[in-house]
């Protein structure tokens, strides 16, 4: 029982992993003995990470990638492949937020978002599911959103590519789980982070927010990347196919 959470052995490649939920996921797979591979399009945010994570005695290489670009993402499978040889574990957290209501969608911000939130992870997917096929084992986890399972007013765009997200972790599920492979997705809701720092500090959104939130309070980093090391590790052995939901109880709660 106490290996539970042990990846000792495994490698895990993070997208987004230079700051915020991603690099906390990196950190705490890194920690429970995982080789970890740091991936952002911040080269100097890839190259401070990848120190500080060593100087944590966490081996870790970093690669610079704009996931919106197919050569890099080649670059960056190319590179994990090089140096550990395999892909255990690959978390996708890259991700943009388009604000504005359905008639402000457009042609560009409909193809940017679903380049980046979306197309990014089926293209890196498609990449190293062959290698976990031929191991018979690997788990994929994509870094969601409440937004993909509630309506949403301004977000309506960003949900929609976050809930092709969960829905892509279900199809996996079924087709590779013969394979072995596990996908799962983790939908946060308030998370302390760079990313919801605007939202934050609006004192009426927050207000609003917290009133609905029945733990009364903003999530931490900590505790996405904890469920992250659970899905990777034999704790989330025979879970598959699922949305993890880690939002205080936002989408349960009646507001009182």
């Amino acid at each position: 029982m106490k290996d539970l959470f042990n990846l000792t052995g495994k490698t895990a490649l993070i997208t987004g992993s230079t700051s915020g939920m991603g690099k906390a996921i990196a950190h705490a797979m890194g920690i429970h003995g995982a080789k970890v591979v740091i991936s952002s399009n911040d080269k100097a945010g890839v190259i401070q990470t990848v120190e500080e994570f060593r100087l944590a005695n966490i081996e870790a290489i970093g690669v610079e990638c704009d996931m919106g670009n197919k050569s890099d993402i080649d670059v960056l499978f190319q590179q994990t492949i090089g140096t550990f040889g395999k892909i255990d574990i690959l978390v996708n957290c890259v991700g943009i937020a388009s604000i504005g209501s359905f008639f402000e969608i457009n042609q560009e911000n409909f193809e940017k978002t679903m380049a980046l939130n979306l197309q990014s992870a089926i293209y890196l997917t498609k990449l190293i599911l062959p290698s976990m096929q031929a191991q018979k084992d690997g788990v994929i986890i994509y870094l969601a959103s409440i937004a993909g399972v509630r309506g949403n007013r301004y977000l309506g765009l960003y949900g929609i590519s976050k809930a092709g997200l969960i829905e892509m972790a279900r199809n996996l599920a079924v087709e590779f789980g013969p394979d072995n492979i596990r996908v799962n997705t983790i939908s946060p809701g308030m998370i302390n982070t760079p990313f919801s720092e605007s939202l934050m500090k609006n004192e009426e959104f927050m207000t609003k927010r917290l009133a609905q939130t029945p733990l009364r309070k903003v999530g931490e980093v900590e505790e996405i990347a904890g469920v992250a090391v659970m899905l990777a590790s034999k704790a989330g052995g025979f879970i598959t196919g699922q949305n993890i939901i880690v939002d205080g109880g936002t989408t349960i709660s009646d507001g009182n």
